[in-house]
């Protein structure tokens, strides 16, 4: 395919010197040239989106399959290090808030962000 295209390009370039192509071939060539490779920068971002969001799913399917069907699994045993101690209610609180505290603030981030991106372009 890769063939065909350089052909026709070659074959245009050269009827460009022999009969004389319309004055504006070499704008019209880089448009398209442009715009298919916009549609392959696009095509790309898509993919490796779909990718992360792939790997994500599984990664949190994993994070539920395994203790909901595995029970007795118990991690420490194979880590050693890791002491069997429960943690304390009021820090399991405290980082409840600070994780909320964080979400909060980057979903004001970006609708700030949008919003001064969307009256640069008025």
């Amino acid at each position: 395919m890769e063939e065909n295209r350089n052909n026709a390009l070659k074959q245009a370039l050269e009827r460009r010197m022999n009969d004389g192509l319309p004055s504006n071939f070499n704008y019209r060539m880089m448009d398209r040239i442009r715009s298919e490779a916009a549609k392959r920068h696009k095509r790309y971002k898509i993919i490796s989106w779909c990718w992360f969001i792939l790997g994500s799913l599984f990664i949190l399917g994993l994070g539920i399959y395994i203790p909901a069907f595995y029970p007795e699994l118990d991690i420490r045993e194979y880590m050693h290090q890791i002491e069997k101690t429960q943690p304390a209610t009021d820090l399991v609180a405290f980082y409840w808030y600070i994780a909320v505290l964080v979400l909060i603030l980057l979903g004001l981030d970006h609708w700030m962000r949008w919003y001064r991106k969307k009256a640069m372009d008025k």
